[in-house]
């Protein structure tokens, strides 16, 4: 078990894809379009901060989640690098080279996906604190009360 993010197989690949992304928006035109490149840069840093915030979540599931995401802001990288090349922002070689990383990234972060939703460990072993799941419990039946007659009368003093 990774004790940190940086110690899974997984993080060497995104951090490869952040260092070739950063170094494109760096030497290209595309600082001309303050938008698009905010949007790339934005969308590669989040990548890199949805995996750290993931492997903090107590449970294996909620962990996926980031991951997913984190999925989803690479294929955004390479859209916007796309769309950064038709507007001659960037190179083709820079987009190849985006795509070259991404495909074997997203399928990387695709099986990692599945296995941690199988896994499901609960406490990622890191989160003394962590929140766990109730375990169902069957209701407690209640004796019943019965009712005592305890002889005790109340006369009627009319």
């Amino acid at each position: 078990m990774a004790n940190r993010v940086e110690e899974l197989p997984l993080y060497s690949k995104v951090r490869e894809f952040w260092d070739a992304t950063t170094a494109i928006l760096h030497r290209s035109g595309l600082r001309k379009n303050r938008r698009l490149y905010e949007q790339i840069e934005d969308a590669n840093d989040s990548i890199d901060a949805n995996m750290r915030e993931g492997f903090e979540q107590p449970t294996d599931v909620a962990f996926a989640n980031f991951v997913f995401i984190a999925k989803g802001s690479a294929a955004e990288v390479v859209a916007r690098m796309e769309e950064a090349y038709r507007k001659n922002h960037v190179t083709q070689d820079d987009v190849d080279q985006i795509q070259k990383l991404a495909e074997p990234l997203g399928k990387m972060m695709g099986g990692f996906i599945k296995y941690l939703c199988a896994s499901g460990f609960t406490d990622r072993g890191r989160h003394g604190a962590a929140p766990r799941p109730r375990k169902p419990s069957t209701p407690k039946r209640r004796p019943r009360r019965r009712a005592i007659d305890s002889g005790f009368r109340i006369k009627d003093s009319g």
